[in-house]
């Protein structure tokens, strides 16, 4: 074979190669993009999927192409109509978890049936949102006391279309559990999982929100604990959410604010945290996805949640909203009342909050905001394959 054959012969091999793997990418880049937007619940295993045959940093860069670029086009709609998004919830009132519509309750008094009352400070309003920060009735026990409040923000000057959903828990008269998914976060330690909230919690009257955990193991090797057994070991200095035995909550820094005790039953981390006492982390921001265990970057906008306690350890707040980058979640967190944060899960199936009410003798979930529904709504009410949390009267 001459070597001009065989010169054409290798540029045709190194064409198809190419052709190939351009194809690859582009097949790879409309699954995230299904992931994100169209199919979440069929694109977002499918993404999975790929983690596991091209690897973890690769999915995340390509993953933080296919958000950058939708956002510049978002950016370009809502730049040229000079619009806001509407409100989240102005005209689908939320129900509370007696089935009675809370949002039109009056604000709690300054004591209600001999407990003190309680209400989240007034948050100024950052964006143009019809109704931002002002916190409205959510969620009531079968007495009539407040035990939660809503909210949404606009915590990003730059995304006119980015809002944070803030939900605010009265830590006195409500209690955080934590529940493992029967597959995540994985483990060789062999503990019972599964995926279901204990029957003697699954009751009406008693049963209030539900709301995502955080990363899969294999994304930061982040710690967990549960009911005193150690799945995963815990990385110091990490964001901890930490549930004691007798349901004291603490969020902090590992080896500082949160420690082994023999108290201490149940933890779970989730990367650095996002506000450690009242200031915003200045790493939120970095293109580093090694920062927050192999996902996209911090200054990358997309569907985050996020999970703070106010200074004081009386209530805590559970963010989630479209379009976020860490530092607004942050910000949405910190000027809710948040001294400590972490940042939990992300992108839009995975980030979930359902409320509960009774409806026919049977317990209905509510989805926090509108898009959460259809992608996994009910899925705290079976077995579901993820860790998270979940609130009840205490």
């Amino acid at each position: 074979m001459s070597k001009t054959v065989r010169k054409h012969s290798w540029l045709h091999t190194a064409g198809v190669i190419l052709g190939t793997l351009a194809g690859s990418l582009a097949i790879l880049a409309a699954t995230i993009y299904a992931a994100l937007n169209l199919w979440p619940n069929i694109g977002a295993q499918a993404v999975d999927t790929a983690r596991r045959v091209v690897g973890d940093q690769f999915v995340a860069d390509l993953e933080n192409l296919v958000l950058q670029t939708e956002d510049k086009l978002r950016k370009l709609k809502y730049g040229t109509a000079q619009a806001a998004p509407p409100a989240p919830w102005a005209s689908d009132p939320a129900p509370s978890a007696g089935g009675k519509n809370a949002s039109t309750l009056n604000r709690p008094v300054a004591v209600q049936n001999g407990r003190t009352g309680w209400a989240p400070a007034p948050i100024p309003p950052l964006g143009s949102m019809t109704g931002e920060g002002q916190w409205t009735a959510f969620l009531q026990d079968e007495a009539g006391n407040m035990l939660a409040e809503r909210t949404y923000l606009q915590p990003d000057p730059a995304r006119a279309y980015a809002y944070a959903a803030v939900v605010a828990f009265d830590l006195q008269a409500t209690r955080l559990h934590f529940v493992l998914g029967y597959d995540e976060p994985r483990s060789p330690v062999q503990v019972l999982r599964s995926g279901r909230i204990p029957a003697a919690d699954l009751q009406a009257g008693r049963l209030l929100a539900a709301f995502n955990g955080g990363f899969k193991a294999q994304h930061g090797h982040f710690g967990v604990m549960t009911n005193g057994v150690t799945l995963i070991a815990p990385r110091g200095g990490m964001g901890t959410v930490g549930i004691y035995a007798d349901g004291t909550l603490r969020i902090g820094a590992w080896g500082t604010d949160i420690a082994s005790s023999p108290h201490l039953l149940t933890w779970r981390q989730n990367g650095p945290l996002i506000i450690q006492n009242g200031e915003i982390n200045p790493h939120t921001a970095d293109n580093d996805p090694l920062s927050w265990g192999l996902t996209v970057y911090g200054a990358t906008a997309t569907y985050r949640s996020g999970l703070g306690i106010s200074r004081d350890g009386r209530t805590l707040y559970y963010a989630a909203g479209p379009s976020l980058t860490l530092p607004a979640l942050a910000r949405a967190l910190q000027d809710a009342g948040a001294y400590q944060a972490i940042q939990l899960d992300i992108n839009n199936y995975w980030v979930h909050f359902e409320s509960f009410q009774v409806l026919a003798g049977k317990i209905k979930a509510v989805p926090l905001l509108g898009d959460m529904n259809g992608v996994g709504n009910h899925r705290f009410l079976s077995a579901y394959s993820r860790d998270y949390f979940y609130v009840t009267t205490k």
